[in-house]
């Protein structure tokens, strides 16, 4: 952050700084002076980027609107919101309730079938102990996000392959096919699984996640979705916004008319029809206190293809490292088996 108030303040044409140090400020924002502070760096960016005459600068300009035009909208600037998006081409956003997070909480809704067909919600999803042991492997100075290289920003999407043909083989699977069962409660059909896939994200609280469609191999070769998905979240659900589960799949020739928010719980564990859009909305306003929006996903899959070892370097479904032979000490802690985790209450 010093680097970037370094170039900001040696010249008032460095756009991609201004939006770098808007990025730092409103990730660790703790007050709403600090979100000020993002919207008059992003604004700087923008009448930097058109009066400058370095190509490489003005750039950045679509990435300094694009973040602003988020922030405005969650701070209820909607005409102004609107007029940069329509300036930049969009035409379609998302509604102000589902970005200031304002919808009806899941919990107090009335029945909904097709929320039902879709979507299921389930509180304490893993015993005490199982859920410290998950936060400890996944927090943010741990291992696997160092040794993935994930804080970079170079490393891509990647996700690891396991068997559910075979009883499981480390305290890890003993997890996966706890969850396994719990989807099962929700979507029966779940019990067609063969494989599971899981990843796993640790987030500032205004990082989002686009919309998507969860498709093995990231669609590379044609889109090929899993049974269902499911999120568990292993942080304090201050940090972070909802999950949005739509109702829209691949082949609908509109766009979702119904969408459910899943607010970030300490301990839930939302599970989802696989081959429906969704995504990550950035968490609207600030916290007044630190963290980061840590979840593990587990997608269940009838059929999905394995892709070598992760010693080849991060990619989607790789083997789990093999003991002995491998490079990582993340792995370390997940092996081994643990008798009372073999047949895990459901909640």
């Amino acid at each position: 952050r010093l680097d970037f108030e370094k170039a900001v303040a040696a010249s008032e044409f460095a756009v991609e700084a201004r939006v770098a140090l808007a990025q730092s400020v409103w990730d660790a924002a703790r007050s709403q002076a600090d979100l000020d502070t993002t919207e008059k760096l992003l604004k700087e960016a923008l009448v930097a980027a058109d009066a400058s005459g370095s190509a490489q600068e003005a750039a950045h300009r679509a990435k300094a609107a694009q973040k602003l035009g988020l922030l405005l909208c969650q701070t209820g600037k909607e005409e102004e919101a609107s007029q940069l998006l329509r300036s930049g081409g969009f035409v379609v956003r998302l509604s102000s309730e589902v970005l200031k997070d304002q919808g009806v909480p899941l919990g107090t809704a009335e029945k909904d079938a097709e929320r039902d067909s879709i979507l299921a919600v389930i509180n304490n999803a893993l015993p005490e102990d199982v859920l410290q042991h998950l936060q400890q492997t996944f927090e943010p100075q741990a291992a696997f996000w160092k040794e993935h290289e994930y804080y970079t920003g170079r490393t891509g999407y990647f996700s690891y392959l396991h068997s559910l043909a075979t009883p499981p083989q480390s305290n890890l699977e003993q997890v996966i096919h706890h969850l396994w069962r719990v989807s099962q409660r929700s979507f029966p059909q779940a019990a067609e699984a063969t494989h599971a896939e899981w990843w796993a994200h640790t987030r500032p609280h205004p990082s989002g996640h686009q919309l998507h469609f969860d498709s093995d191999d990231e669609g590379i070769g044609g889109v090929r979705n899993p049974i269902v998905t499911s999120v568990t979240y292993l942080s304090d659900g201050e940090v972070g916004g909802p999950t949005l589960i739509t109702n829209q799949r691949l082949d609908d020739e509109i766009l979702a008319c119904r969408g459910w928010l899943a607010r970030p719980k300490l301990n839930r564990f939302v599970v989802f029809d696989g081959k429906v859009l969704h995504g990550v909305i950035p968490g609207a306003g600030y916290r007044e206190k630190a963290g980061r929006r840590t979840t593990l996903m587990v997608a269940f899959w009838r059929e999905i293809k394995a892709r070598g070892s992760a010693e080849e370097g991060p990619g989607a479904s790789k083997a789990f490292p093999v003991e002995g032979a491998t490079r990582f000490t993340w792995s370390e802690p997940l092996r081994s088996l643990r008798p009372q985790w073999d047949s895990l209450d459901l909640p």
